[in-house]
């Protein structure tokens, strides 16, 4: 074999230069964690797409966001879920007024669960989930189809 191909397989032919470096700017050690100065960004889709066409999908289910400011904003959640979406509703604004509050729980709930058949869920101590019929909450995976018993291995 000749001398050239004997360094193609050899290690030695490196040892004179160094490996090139490749700047990895997220494997730099003076990054900061989560607590960095910079601001997240994000796309805020309701801004970029106010009103945005949703198609109905066999099977899919629309899920809102909202916060509830005061007692206005129920009739809206209430149009949600009667059309058959999700809605996860922040409720921060309200907590403090706690007639205002109530009642708007109140009036959810007759409606979404005695009315509809749906179902509310507290996610938080101030975020609630609308659900429409046919929806259900569970709680954990131990409930879950694909959930496996550790004693179907034994």
């Amino acid at each position: 074999m000749s001398e050239e191909g004997d360094k193609q397989t050899s290690l030695d032919s490196f040892a004179g230069s160094a490996p090139r470096r490749l700047n990895l700017p997220s494997q730099e050690p003076t990054l900061q964690s989560t607590s960095s100065s910079a601001p997240t960004r994000y796309h805020d889709m309701e801004k970029l797409y106010p009103n945005a066409p949703v198609p109905k999908v066999a099977g899919g289910l629309v899920i809102h966001r909202a916060m509830l400011h005061d007692l206005t904003g129920v009739p809206q959640l209430m149009d949600w879920v009667a059309d058959g979406e999700a809605v996860i509703v922040r409720m921060e604004k309200m907590m403090n007024r706690e007639l205002e509050c109530q009642t708007a729980v109140e009036r959810l709930n007759l409606f979404i669960e005695n009315d509809l058949g749906g179902q509310i869920i507290r996610l938080t101590e101030s975020r609630l989930m609308l659900l429409p019929p046919g929806c259900r909450g569970i709680r954990g995976l131990e409930a879950e189809a694909f959930s496996v018993d550790p004693s179907d291995f034994s």
